[in-house]
């Protein structure tokens, strides 16, 4: 119970407030303590708000968040890229056909306009030795001029390999269809050595002597059938999507 103070002669005695804990009087004391302090430090300190923006703005960029005003790329001083179109076919034949006509191998190197593209068609003599897969020097101007072609266009390349009918049985070709897969990857091996170009775009087949364009029964139809065909396909077969049948 809290204490009362005495009556001075009065009918209504006065009485007193009741008095605080000790401990609570220490506490008040210890706090206003405190708060001085902290104000005696506050006032000590400056903050400057230029150095504080400064390092605030650095811990943004450091995550990642960058002011309204500022974006991640200047794309005012990016150069504008112009994107070549691809030769026409047209264009792409004549000059094969001139660097044919300017190497003398028009009677050795056909072009042709196919549904599928441009086919070039190179007999073998002007690439190989017989029986061998290491390119003659005679036909590389051709291939250099088609390497400059294939740089200047996307479109997609297949490259076949053909021989006749007459045996082979070497360690290294055991059959007519080793000899003409390896004449095709020597041609397109040059390609790729030549002129830089993705492989994506390259295809390489062998048919050996089973796709023949003449007769076998005569040196002139066996000569015809020994070449290497080059296939400049369209540029909508190149964009075309591959359609996948259904199956388990």
């Amino acid at each position: 119970m809290g204490k009362y103070g005495k009556n001075n002669g009065n009918n209504q005695g006065e009485v007193d407030s009741p008095v605080a804990p000790g401990w609570m009087v220490t506490y008040g004391d210890i706090m206003g303590l405190l708060l001085t302090f902290f104000v005696l430090l506050l006032s000590y300190s400056t903050i400057k708000e230029e150095a504080f923006r400064r390092a605030i703005s650095s811990f943004q960029e450091a995550l990642g968040v960058l002011p309204q005003d500022r974006s991640v790329m200047n794309f005012e001083h990016i150069p504008a890229v112009r994107l070549s179109p691809p030769l026409p076919p047209e264009e792409i034949m004549k000059r094969i056909r001139n660097a044919i006509s300017g190497a003398g191998l028009r009677e050795s190197v056909r072009v042709k306009l196919e549904r599928e593209g441009i086919r070039i068609t190179i007999q073998t003599p002007i690439l190989f030795d017989s029986g061998k897969a290491d390119l003659r020097p005679d036909a590389l101007p051709v291939l250099d001029e088609l390497v400059k072609i294939f740089g200047e266009s996307p479109n997609d390349v297949v490259v076949e390999g053909h021989t006749d009918n007459v045996p082979i049985h070497t360690p290294e070709f055991p059959s007519n269809w080793e000899l003409s897969t390896a004449r095709a990857i020597s041609v397109t091996r040059y390609f790729f050595q030549k002129g830089n170009l993705k492989a994506a775009r390259f295809a390489v087949a062998g048919y050996g002597e089973y796709h023949p364009v003449a007769a076998n029964d005569t040196p002139e139809g066996r000569q015809e059938n020994r070449r290497v065909e080059i296939l400049l396909k369209n540029i909508e077969q190149t964009e075309a999507p591959e359609v996948k049948e259904g199956g388990t």
